[in-house]
């Protein structure tokens, strides 16, 4: 975990507020609290073996205020456990065990069913009790059941955001790159709302396993979409400095701070970076529909129409999974994006914003959401890439 930016009243009075008011609601010891670049809110020890709470922008930007509190309880309710070092590390073997359970067989799905069997009369006892914490915190099971959802889909979604918006590795020369304004990438890629929701009745289902005294609630929310998007009532956060974000990037990126890093932002790293990083994407792309079709597509609109048209061949063939175990989704593809975004920038268009997939801006300043290109009818793609 790295060290992160300490927070004090000073510096961030909304977010110590609500940390301290949760410590005050559940009767515990008063906690140094950091902000990361790291998609968790997660209780940990710095290296001198100090408990500590770290909390992630990332998480800030898509939980409202309710559910970071549900999330706060939950860990400084594990941190402040005389076992915690042990305790912390038991429950995500066995979160891990869960989720391997899932997706192993045979003689791995077993051996991994051991180790959570082994594990689970431990955090069983552990889990009522910081699950208890969390919905006295949230005040109610529901904040609380969303607050661990909502958690588990930006981790995803964060990695996402990471690989597809950062610094294309290829862009990279003698000295390290980097991208210091991250946190307001992500926050205007949550702003305009992801692709699709990764949230399901079987991810609520595995997270109800993960926490039972949750299990109802979660299971309530498995019934519909939840996606990732910009909290309605979130947790204000005080700007960073271009200095403390540079320093979380480094954290987050593992970039030693010896290394001579070359600054910039979405906006003025260079053009060629985004065009590179589309052309890249768009290659797997057409080697998939080629494989679909038996040849070549025409044209970039014929390849946007057949990953419309045949979705269900190209997961097969991507992901190696039965056709009949995909799921149809009547939604944009992200690939039908790449597609259209990499047309459009070798003619001379640009990103608005690069940490934004898709939406583009002509030469003559005509602005297209590629998303609302592509639900529309498909002469409304040939016309637009001619």
């Amino acid at each position: 975990m790295g060290s992160g930016i300490v927070v004090t009243e000073a510096s961030q009075p909304a977010l110590h507020h609500l940390v301290t008011d949760v410590v005050r609601w559940l009767d515990l010891p008063v906690t140094p609290v950091r902000l990361t670049l790291e998609p968790e809110i997660a209780a940990g020890f710095d290296a001198r073996r100090t408990r500590q709470l770290s909390i992630g922008l990332p998480l800030l930007a898509c939980l409202n205020v309710a559910e970071v509190r549900a999330l706060v309880g939950h860990e400084l309710t594990l941190l402040h456990r005389p076992d915690a070092r042990q305790v912390i590390k038991t429950l995500g073997r066995r979160q891990q065990a869960i989720l391997d359970e899932e997706y192993e067989d045979g003689r791995a799905r077993r051996r991994v069913g051991t180790v959570r069997r082994k594990l689970d009369p431990l955090a069983a006892e552990v889990q009522h009790r910081a699950d208890g914490a969390a919905i006295t915190a949230a005040g109610g099971r529901e904040p609380a059941a969303r607050a661990f959802a909502l958690a588990s889909l930006v981790q995803d979604e964060y990695v996402d955001f990471l690989v597809e918006s950062g610094i294309p590795p290829y862009a990279l020369r003698l000295f390290e790159a980097g991208i210091s304004d991250l946190d307001d990438g992500w926050r205007r890629v949550v702003r305009r709302g992801t692709a699709e929701s990764l949230w399901d009745e079987e991810a609520a289902a595995l997270l109800a396993t993960v926490h039972p005294r949750l299990a109802e609630a979660m299971t309530a929310l498995g019934a519909g979409p939840l996606p990732v998007a910009e909290a309605a009532r979130p947790v204000p956060v005080t700007p960073l400095t271009v200095r403390e974000q540079r320093r979380l990037v480094r954290e987050l990126r593992a970039i030693d701070a010896l290394k001579i890093v070359r600054w910039t932002t979405f906006q003025e790293a260079p053009a060629g970076w985004w065009r590179r990083r589309a052309a890249k994407k768009t290659k797997g792309v057409r080697a998939d529909v080629a494989a679909v079709l038996g040849r070549e597509p025409v044209d970039d609109v014929e390849a946007i129409q057949v990953i419309h048209d045949r979705a269900p061949e190209l997961t097969t063939l991507v992901f190696d999974v039965p056709v009949e175990e995909v799921t149809g989704d009547d939604g944009p593809h992200p690939s039908q994006l790449w597609l259209l975004e990499n047309h459009l920038l070798r003619r001379g268009w640009r990103l608005e914003h690069p940490a934004v997939r898709g939406v583009l801006v002509a030469p003559d300043g005509r602005r297209v959401d590629g998303y609302e290109v592509l639900r529309a009818d498909p002469t409304t793609v040939r016309d637009l890439l001619g």
